[in-house]
């Protein structure tokens, strides 16, 4: 199947032009930097928090400090929000990062970031390590309404009901776009990564095997594996009940929040199939005539039964 024309992402509010500008020229100043990519609710933050832990490690390892997570945001801030970012007098020219994750990454030695816009958006230079999340379709667009839902109109929040959310994230109008189009930036048809420097990591596979999925990650991020003891230190910290349980290290930073009284929280069960659970009749409908509008790639289609 030939893969559709690129199409313009739609962005939330608290991205600019500059910043997109400021993204792409980004030049490394740590020995290591690290992008922990996907579209939303594809298991980033469960990623981010994965990454934290081995670097932290690595430093442990190199020199016997310890490190403790105060905020998951100052050590993993939002690429896109351009508040993460320091533009000089003229507004344009980008100084580089906001002062709190300076230090932070200082004192890991490395820079990590998150975001959800495409690879051709991304820095250029091959060095950076690229860590790509997928995610089965109906969870990532029922946790991303229960996300957006909850988030200040301001910022790009929904208001819409329920059934209206999927109709537009079917038709690729929320945030990010469409599901199909962002696996097609980052992904071959076959569904491997497009660059050398960039491993894809699958939400169902963190799930089945977390102890593998973190030991293939710290190899891509040049590390050696993790021992026993080390995997049995860190391993706690990675569960979603400890995540949940913490959530005021892990509710993002960048936007403003709206408590509806309803018990949401940003980090929910990170079950598998709820979506599914969720859709209704029409719901089901719409989701396929989605993606036949916007395919993922067809080495992606695993991704399809969830």
């Amino acid at each position: 199947m030939e893969a559709p024309p690129a199409r313009a992402q739609p962005l939330l509010p608290i991205t600019l032009p500059r910043t997109i500008d400021a993204i792409k020229a980004y030049s490394p100043c740590q020995p290591l930097t690290i992008i922990v990519a996907s579209y939303p609710k594809s298991g980033t933050t469960w990623m981010q928090n994965v990454v934290f832990e081995l670097v932290t490690l690595k430093r442990f390892r190199e020199t016997g400090e310890r490190i403790e997570l105060d905020h998951i945001s100052n050590f993993c801030p939002f690429m896109e929000n351009d508040k993460s970012w320091v533009f000089g007098e003229d507004g344009v020219a980008v100084e580089g990062l906001q002062g709190n994750h300076a230090v932070a990454h200082a004192k890991v030695g490395a820079t990590i970031f998150n975001s959800h816009v495409y690879l051709d958006m991304m820095p250029s230079d091959p060095s950076v390590k690229l860590l790509y999340m997928t995610r089965a379709p109906r969870d990532v667009c029922n946790s991303f309404y229960h996300h957006l839902s909850h988030q200040a109109a301001e910022d790009g929040g929904y208001e819409g009901s329920r059934e209206e959310f999927v109709r537009d994230w079917s038709d690729g109008k929320i945030a990010f776009g469409a599901w199909g189009d962002h696996l097609r930036s980052w992904l071959n048809e076959d569904g491997s990564c497009k660059v050398e420097n960039c491993l894809r990591v699958d939400y169902a596979d963190m799930k089945a095997d977390l102890r593998s999925a973190v030991q293939a990650t710290a190899r891509h991020l040049g590390m050696r594996e993790l021992g026993v003891e080390e995997m049995e230190d860190i391993l706690p910290r990675l569960d979603i009940s400890y995540m949940k349980e913490n959530i005021d290290k892990f509710e993002p930073k960048s936007v403003t929040w709206v408590d509806k009284g309803d018990g949401f929280s940003f980090v929910r069960k990170g079950a598998i199939g709820d979506g599914k659970k969720e859709f209704g009749e029409e719901d089901e409908k719409v989701f396929l005539e989605g993606f036949k509008k916007f395919p993922p790639p067809p080495g992606c289609s695993g991704l399809m039964g969830g």
